[in-house]
């Protein structure tokens, strides 16, 4: 260690160029950085669910929807159905939609001599008051139509289905599509649906370089704060740009896309980094104030404080990694990105930062750090205060530990992908809109396996599908069954289903032979032996989802016997199940982070010293989580990262343990050792937590829900630490950790 801060300390200037040229290859490689707005994001891809989703659409070629609103007084009226036909014909103009259907072109199906002839809905520019009888006499009578699919009952408002193929850029369609509907209604209007959600991930995404921008200048703000020195702020700043361009860098040239959670990062990377440079420099103006030649102070600073910056940085960086055995892929790149930006935030502040010391001129003082009655002395007053009672002390931490247990079991899960926008946000007043005109905004799938031709297996879809729309937020359900009930009506003049199977076989060709074979294409496979059944269901918690599908369930057995075999998909069923994979995720990387830190800090230090440590990271982990189900914060995706972040973030306690050690090695008693650390290493931590708290304070000005969320829970995750590290961990020193073996990796000055 000391031959390395020789050759450091002597090559300074190489390793300033160094940097610099890293960091300029690394800028090329950030503006490389492709970005991924889609829902689809939000899901592990290599799912089975998702494998199986997928399947599915290609299948019956159900592609992505939006689902629109459009609003007037009278949507019959003929100058409304006018538009309503343009706005249609332009929409399946564009590039990327597949289909479009509406009260204009829904197909009519009406039997002429012996042949079957299916028409638009409304299939003149100006319907007279006879058409607009006849359509809304049709819309009425026919089964497949009758539950307000296409037109409210009191006809105020139109819904406007929109197929788009998958391999298009949703939030670019959903752009055009606005402009498009702007153009050809008149009236206002909602949306809701897969592009429409792109576009505000879009919005928000948008706003991340605010973001980080703002994080970096209250960061600023408080190094100001603390070293009332113009080298307090720039040796800093090099340092936290080396860690963003780096970790950008490293995404942009290692082909890595950019998603909606890796928002976080550059926030973490901010904070973090930043306390890295809090505690060297802290370490290095205390040895200047005390009256040290620079070099001195700046071997002192690597010696000692860099050792705790070390562990740490490592402990820190093991904890993100943990993200990397996720199935989701922005977990995975959260992890990733902040893990890269940490570690570049380490090596800069070891090497980067002692280098550009010994460069620049020593910092002129206008005050001792430990003066009289600054904050040095009144922590030291708190250590003193500690050291007299440290068996209390932990106590109260018991006894907080314990109200917090509360709390924990009070956490409700909800991992919707609605819950993640603002509630009035354009995608939730959209998807409100929708609900309340169509009965739901999002599709629950149920594919059924089995002889669709079978007239017996029709009747029961027409049960299931009749009985479905009594549960609560559940809405129009199509599928086969209906077409076919629809298309007997139509040919026979009588209600019911065909009576045999090639009563339905034969009135299916005809069908078809209409040229509606697109339509049951959508419902059912080529030999049919697969029909699709789509539900519409509104956007609720995944719990009241789960129950939902659970009930779908029990009636498709019960409706379908043994005549079918029935399996779940779409995008309501796989957010749902998006909860369990979220636990999972939760459970795995917040346990091996605990136990990942806890192995480096033995490594480097002691098993005991390391476990003390611990007690700090346990204690604040259980207050966050007893705190979100205390104030009724729902368990999202951003939550299930916040006990791993708290763990890596948090260890910035170790600084105080490693200096109490060094204080006892050099054979303070106990007590003084603790008073020492704390009115030292004390001061850093005390910046530190505001410093970390201000940097991610940015995150609670996203509109992301769940980012938001997560930056509120981590200015008190950080500060939990911060005045668990002054009360809670001096108190665990003097009582497991009185007398501490000799560091592995200390490095005397």
């Amino acid at each position: 260690m000391n031959r390395f801060m020789e050759a450091l300390l002597k090559r300074s200037w190489w390793v300033v160029a160094f940097f610099i040229l890293v960091s300029a290859v690394a800028t090329v490689g950030a503006l490389r950085t492709k970005i991924d707005y889609s829902t689809e994001s939000f899901f592990p891809k290599d799912n089975p669910l998702m494998v199986s989703s997928r399947q599915v659409r290609d299948t019956f070629g159900t592609g992505k929807s939006e689902i629109v609103v459009l609003f007037a007084p009278d949507v019959f009226a003929p100058e409304r159905l006018k538009e309503l036909r343009s706005l249609s014909s332009a929409l399946e103009g564009l590039e990327g939609i597949t289909r479009v259907v509406s009260l204009a072109n829904a197909p009519r199906m009406r039997e002429e001599g012996s042949f079957l002839l299916t028409e638009d809905l409304v299939s003149v520019d100006n319907p007279s008051p006879e058409d607009v009888a006849g359509m809304k006499a049709y819309l009425s009578g026919n089964y497949a139509m009758r539950d307000g699919l296409l037109a409210a009952k009191d006809g105020t408002s139109t819904n406007l289905i929109i197929q788009i193929d998958p391999s298009v850029k949703m939030e670019t369609i959903s752009l055009v599509i606005d402009k498009v509907i702007r153009e050809h209604w008149k009236g206002s209007y909602e949306a809701t649906g897969e592009p429409v959600l792109s576009e505000e991930i879009m919005r928000i995404m948008g706003g991340i370089p605010l973001m980080a921008v703002l994080a970096l200048l209250v960061i600023l703000a408080f190094l100001v704060l603390n070293f009332r020195s113009p080298l307090g702020i720039l040796v800093p700043l090099a340092q936290l740009l080396v860690g963003l361009l780096w970790s950008m860098g490293i995404l942009g040239w290692a082909g890595v896309t950019f998603l909606a959670l890796m928002a976080i990062a550059p926030i973490a990377i901010l904070a973090v980094g930043s306390s890295f440079s809090l505690h060297l420099l802290g370490r290095y103006f205390l040895e200047i104030s005390r009256g040290e030649a620079k070099d001195k102070a700046i071997r002192t600073m690597l010696g000692k404080t860099g050792l705790g910056v070390f562990v740490s940085g490592l402990a820190i960086t093991a904890s993100m990694l943990t993200f990397l055995l996720s199935e989701v892929d922005m977990i995975r790149g959260m992890g990733l990105l902040t893990a890269v930006g940490i570690i570049a935030c380490m090596l800069a502040s070891l090497v980067l930062l002692p280098a550009m010391l010994t460069l620049l001129p020593a910092p002129r003082l206008r005050q001792k750090v430990e003066r009289e009655g600054g904050t040095s002395a009144r922590l030291r007053a708190l250590g003193a205060w500690i050291g007299k009672r440290p068996k209390p002390v932990l106590a109260t931490g018991v006894i907080l530990v314990l109200l917090s247990l509360v709390g924990i079991f009070r956490i409700v899960p909800d991992s919707s992908v609605i819950a993640y926008f603002p509630k009035d946000s354009a995608a939730v007043r959209g998807m409100l809109a929708v609900e309340k005109a169509f009965g739901g905004s999002t599709t629950v799938s149920m594919v059924v396996t089995g002889d669709m031709q079978d007239p017996e297996l029709l009747k029961g879809l027409l049960s299931f599908q009749e009985q479905a729309r009594s549960i609560p937020k559940v809405g129009p359900v199509q599928s086969l069954a209906s077409t076919v009930r629809s298309l007997h009506e139509t040919l026979s003049g009588e209600a019911g289903m065909p009576a045999t199977r090639e009563l339905v076989a034969q009135e299916l060709l005809v069908y078809q032979s209409s040229g509606s074979a697109e339509e049951v294409g959508s419902e059912v496979n080529l030999d049919y032996t697969q029909g699709l059944v789509t539900i519409l269901v509104a956007r609720v918690s995944t719990r009241e989802t789960k129950e939902i599908i659970s009930r779908l369930g029990d009636l498709a057995k019960a409706s379908l016997g043994d005549r079918a075999k029935v399996e779940f998909t779409g995008d309501a069923f796989i957010e749902s199940m998006l909860e369990e994979i979220v636990l999972k995720d939760f459970t795995i990387s917040l346990s091996l982070a605990i136990l990942l830190v806890l192995m480096i800090d033995s490594l480097v230090r002691s098993v005991r010293a390391a476990l003390v440590t611990i007690i700090v990271l346990f204690f604040t982990i259980v207050l966050q989580y007893g705190v979100q189900g205390l104030f009724g914060l729902t368990f999202n995706m951003a939550s299930a990262l916040m006990g791993a972040l708290a763990i890596g973030v948090g260890d910035y306690a170790i600084h105080l343990t490693v200096r109490y050690m060094e204080d006892r090695r050099k054979g303070l008693p106990p007590e003084r050792a603790i008073e020492e650390a704390v009115a030292t290493s004390g001061r850093s931590i005390v910046y530190t937590s505001l410093t970390l708290g201000g940097g991610f304070a940015a995150l609670t000005f996203s509109n992301f829900v769940p980012v938001a969320t997560l930056g509120k829970l981590m200015i008190f995750t950080v500060f939990a630490v911060g005045i668990a590290s002054l009360t809670i961990l001096p108190a665990a020193c003097l009582v497991f950790l009185r007398n501490p073996v000799k560091s592995r990796m200390e490095v005397n000055p």
